[in-house]
């Protein structure tokens, strides 16, 4: 079973803190173990360290350890003179200013690295994971469905005449469309969901949970599609509805390929119907048996 992001990040914070604290105590053991006049440059090592975990952050952790070091050694060691001072702090200040150029550099790959993650994952237009994610998780949830046991639900969503909105109002304004309906599903999915824009104007969501958990979110979704007003030129507001089939993976006797197909067979059952509704396709019941959830 897989950990929650945010207990992972916790765990991977507390391993990197742990590695910068024993860093500094080694650099600091060896330097009072062989005296700091010619040893202070192992500091870099800690120093590159809080950099790379911490950025500026932990350089700054760093610098200030060195000089809490330093004070600590000087006043058990020798008498600290004008001198001495001088060049301590002249030390720690290069050792700050080197250790926060080191941060920023770091941050900032960083901040690239993220974006180039986020780009090969999502959909540019609707900020939505695009379709080879969904097709790696859906393979991966398939697998961890099969192995625990756990209920997984496939809800494939459809917008209802988008090609006549794009005829009428231009393509612009479809893919604005599309922007303001990727913002909506993602504010009414929990964190734990996966939405997909799955193409062109159709998206998908995959959810633990049996159909009853899928028939909700997918009523909610379409609701909040159905409410949400999209400004055009001219001072003309656009509504829209879509459609959606709901269905859930029965382990071993299905596969991530029928589950979709299931899905697309209950969603095109709902424009069958007279779309701006949501239909489940049991699976449990006998084969074409399908539940409609008529829109309210």
């Amino acid at each position: 079973m897989s950990l929650h992001p945010d207990i992972v990040g916790r765990r991977v914070t507390l391993r990197r803190a742990a590695a910068l604290a024993s860093a500094l105590v080694v650099v600091s053991a060896a330097l009072l173990a062989g005296g700091p006049l010619y040893l202070w440059p192992l500091f870099i090592f800690p120093l590159l360290l809080g950099a790379v975990f911490f950025f500026e952050l932990g350089s700054l952790v760093v610098a200030g350890w060195l000089g809490a070091f330093f004070v600590a050694w000087s006043t058990l060691r020798q008498p600290v003179d004008a001198g001495t001072t001088r060049q301590a702090i002249v030390g720690l200040a290069a050792f700050s200013l080197a250790g926060l150029v080191l941060g920023r550099v770091q941050r900032a790959q960083h901040q690239r690295h993220g974006t180039l993650a986020a780009s090969s994952l999502t959909d540019r237009l609707t900020g939505l994971y695009n379709y080879g994610t969904f097709a790696d998780y859906l393979h991966n949830e398939v697998t961890k469905a099969d192995r625990y046991g756990r209920e997984l639900t496939l809800i494939m969503l459809d917008l209802d005449h988008f090609k006549r909105f794009n005829d009428r109002h231009g393509h612009e304004a479809g893919n604005d469309l599309l922007k303001r309906v990727g913002a909506t599903v993602q504010a009414v999915v929990r964190e734990a969901d996966m939405a997909a824009r799955y193409g062109g104007e159709e998206f998908a969501l995959l959810i633990s949970g049996d159909a009853h958990d899928g028939i909700e979110l997918a009523e909610r979704v379409r609701h909040a599609i159905e409410s949400t007003a999209l400004e055009l030129r001219g001072g003309e507001v656009a509504y829209v509805t879509a459609s959606a089939g709901v269905a859930t993976y029965l382990h071993g006797s299905s596969s991530e390929s029928l589950l979709v197909e299931h899905a697309d067979r209950a969603l095109y059952e709902s424009k069958r119907a007279g779309r701006n509704r949501v239909t489940v396709d049991t699976e449990s019941e006998p084969p074409g048996h399908l539940s409609v959830t008529l829109s309210a």
